[in-house]
Parts: C-alpha cells; sequence; structure tokens
C-alpha cells in the first residue's frame, strides 16, 4: 500500500515538473503589437477611454526642442459645434517639470472625457532660458490651438487654464498680458490672441516685487530673472503677474496654502484684492488653512470638483469673449523700480 502510495505522490510530482518545464505558446507580433496597445497610456489612472484621441509631442512652433512641443486629448467624435478647450502647464519651479507628469498628464485625460479640448504644453527652462521665454512660449502654444482651431474643433472664444505653482504664475500672465506688452515672443501664429477666456491656479507666485524675504534670497527666482537687458527690479516687475491686473481680467478660480513654504499665501491675497480692486467681477478664492504647496491635488475631494464646476460655467455654458487688456495694476517702467 505504502509503495502504491509513494508512485502516486511520484507520478505526480513527474507531472508537474514537466508542465512546469513546457514553455508558454509566442505570441504571434499581430499579438504583441495588440497588447502594447492595450497597455494604458497613463500609469496613475484608469485606461484611457476608447473615445478619446492622444497625439502626443505637436509641434506648436518650429525647432528640434522638447520644450516647444505639446500632447493633444480630445474626444473622438466631432461635434455639431466647437468644444472648449484647456491647456494644462506645468509647474517646477520654472527649472523643471514635463508636461507628460501627474495631473499634466491625467488632468488633459480627465477633461476631454467630459467633452474638452486638451492640451498640456512644455516651455523653455529658466536654467537655459530666464524669463520671458517661458511665457513666450506658452502664450505661443495658445496661439496654436487657435489657428488649428477648425482641425480640431475648438471654440477659439472659450479657452481655459490650468497651472500650478509656476505654472500657475504663466497661466496667470496667459490670462492678463496682451499683444500690447510686447511678450508675444518671435514664435508663430501672431494673427492669433495669446490671452486666454479663463484661469484656474493654485499656489500661485504673483509679486515678486514684493516677495516675503526678497528676490535676492531666491535661487529659483534669480535664475528666472536673470537677464543683460534689464535690472532684476525691472524684471521682477515685468515678471508679476499683478503688474498686468485689470478690470477686464477673465473669470479667476485661485487655490492657496496658508502654510505653503514655497509660495507664501501674501501673493495669493494680494493679487485675489489686486484683481477686484480693478473691477473684475467673477475672482473665486479658496484659502485653505494649514494647506501647503501640494493644496490641489491634497484637497482634492474639494478642488477638483471646484475646478471642474467653474469651467463648466465659464467655458462650457458661457460665451466667452476674448477681451483687450485694460489698464494695468502697475506700469512696467524703468522708474517703477
Amino acid at each position: 500500500m505504502r509503495r502504491f502510495v509513494s508512485r502516486i505522490l511520484i507520478g505526480l510530482f513527474l507531472l508537474g515538473l514537466v508542465t512546469y518545464l513546457i514553455p508558454e505558446p509566442s505570441k504571434s507580433s499581430a499579438q504583441n503589437q495588440k497588447a502594447k496597445k492595450e497597455v494604458p497610456i497613463l500609469s496613475n489612472i484608469a485606461p484611457l477611454p476608447k473615445d478619446l484621441k492622444v497625439i502626443e509631442d505637436i509641434e506648436y512652433r518650429p525647432g528640434d526642442r522638447r520644450a516647444w512641443k505639446l500632447d493633444l486629448v480630445m474626444p473622438r467624435e466631432r461635434s455639431e459645434t466647437p468644444r472648449p478647450a484647456i491647456i494644462f502647464v506645468h509647474g517646477g519651479g520654472w527649472s523643471s517639470g514635463d508636461k507628460g507628469r501627474g495631473i499634466f498628464r491625467s488632468g488633459p485625460v480627465e477633461y476631454a472625457n467630459l467633452g474638452y479640448v486638451c492640451i498640456s504644453v512644455n516651455y523653455r527652462l529658466s536654467d537655459d532660458d530666464p524669463f520671458p521665454a517661458c511665457l513666450q512660449d506658452v502664450k505661443c502654444a495658445v496661439r496654436w490651438l487657435r489657428a488649428h482651431a477648425d482641425k480640431y474643433n475648438v471654440d477659439p472664444n472659450r479657452i481655459g487654464g490650468y497651472g500650478n505653482s509656476a505654472g500657475a504664475h504663466l497661466v496667470s500672465l496667459l490670462g492678463l498680458v496682451d499683444e500690447a506688452h510686447q511678450l508675444e515672443g518671435d514664435g508663430p501664429w501672431q494673427e492669433q490672441s495669446s490671452l486666454l477666456n479663463a484661469v484656474c491656479v493654485s499656489a500661485i507666485p504673483t509679486d515678486f516685487v514684493n516677495w516675503p524675504g526678497g528676490i535676492r534670497n531666491k535661487q529659483t527666482l534669480l535664475q528666472l530673472l536673470d537677464s543683460p537687458e534689464a535690472s532684476l527690479e525691472e524684471q521682477a516687475i515685468k515678471a508679476s503677474p499683478i503688474t498686468y491686473v485689470n478690470k477686464q481680467a477673465p473669470p479667476f478660480l485661485v487655490f492657496q496654502g496658508t502654510a505653503d513654504r514655497l509660495v507664501d499665501v501674501s501673493q495669493a491675497d494680494s493679487f485675489v484684492a489686486a484683481l477686484k480692486a480693478a473691477g473684475s467681477t467673477d475672482v473665486t478664492y479658496h484659502r485653505y488653512q494649514e494647506a501647503a504647496h501640494d493644496v490641489f491635488t491634497r484637497h482634492r475631494r474639494e478642488t477638483y470638483p471646484e475646478m471642474e464646476a467653474f469651467f463648466e460655467r465659464v467655458l462650457k455654458n458661457a460665451s466667452a469673449k476674448v477681451k483687450p487688456a485694460g489698464e494695468i495694476y502697475r506700469k512696467v517702467n524703468a522708474a517703477a523700480s
């Protein structure tokens, strides 16, 4: 009996060994290609919905530079009326960051799924090109979008933007700085406006002249504002969104944490106060107590729905218009320094 049981056990062991050693059937080339396509395009969200289209690394101005490329995400089905659009501008202290990371990768997919045409853009970083290169680039990207509005079914009068930190700084300037300020740069599509119709920002640097502790003690700002053609003070005025606040500013939605150690809450406080003092009637400010620099993602259960409702109100359900900038809040001139 024992011998019989031993033989059965040995047989089962050999069967398992053979099964283990036999290789799995190799997939055909077509199967491998299909498997590659089925891998989610984004690592931090669910697989890309089949009714969306992604076009990566589109050149928004000629030149063999990653800084001049954008990713576009949009619904595959062309709607009867042109769609609103949103530009996502990454942060990173103006010296790092990329359009393909974090919310600047997942956000365009989420909003394209809601019916928007979205672009996420790169721009020249301050270690090689100080201000205004970064602003000139994102302005060029907005002009590119308007120039290709028919192709991508975009309503050129309903374009909003979102940015965090350095990205918030640039998106705010996109809402306030028109061609009269001569910051468009030498990129193409100059016949188009680079102004946004709605702006959502978080952890926003707005006033480099009144930076807590002084800009000379902030290396990222010194690198951003470095210029052989102007003094540091002149550059600080020129690069500050608060400089260009005017009564014709587009709707603004602002999120800021009071415990942000990188961008002091006073920056958002003074900016929102300046917008209201200038006569802007559509300014919403959410000031989170004890929240840090990651205020937008840390409080996403509140901030994400707020942003979605904001863009639905001012872009989807409204016929926004591109308006010329009115009187600026603080003149850009040498005397001001």
